[in-house]
């Protein structure tokens, strides 16, 4: 019965891998060997973010939009939080955290005559903590690690749309 089982999962694991099914984020999603440019008034923290996330789904990189197929211009990034529940106190119980990115494509200098540049798109992302009165600095922390993951949840949000365009 076992040996049936592991048969059968060895066939549909292959089956799955012929029809090219990809976990979502496992593919390239269109960036193979496309020339990025990174454009925008962005801190270098996040462009460095940027260009590590494209790198990895294989994109190439350049400095200059003339270089590129096609230019992400990063137009806003920001985060924001707010009270979403009080203590019967007043005192603030949990927060929401909300992440956003406002972005625009454009054709760089290497884009073919049927890319145009796209409206500006905002992608956003968000998640909700409890509050802890008692220890601010751990709260803190626990603030900046999830501004973090909301930063590159919104990152793969803008790399799946910029992937769909190419």
């Amino acid at each position: 019965m076992a040996v049936g089982r592991l048969a059968l999962a060895v066939v549909l694991a292959l089956v799955v891998a012929a029809c090219g099914w990809q976990l979502r984020g496992a593919g390239g999603g269109g960036f193979e060997g496309v020339p990025v440019a990174i454009g925008g008034s962005i801190d270098n923290r996040f462009s460095n973010r940027l260009a590590e996330r494209l790198r990895g789904l294989d994109a190439t990189v350049v400095e200059q939009a003339a270089d590129a197929r096609v230019v992400i211009e990063i137009l806003e990034a920001s985060s924001r939080r707010r009270t979403v529940a009080t203590d019967a106190d007043g005192f603030a119980s949990e927060y929401e955290l909300r992440y956003q990115i406002r972005f625009s494509l454009r054709a760089g200098g290497r884009a073919g005559p049927d890319q145009a540049t796209f409206s500006s798109q905002t992608v956003r992302t968000s998640a909700s903590y409890p509050a802890d009165p008692g220890n601010l600095q751990g709260r803190d922390a626990e603030e900046e690690d999830l501004r973090r993951d909301l930063r590159d949840d919104a990152l793969q949000l803008l790399l799946s749309r910029v992937g769909r365009r190419l």
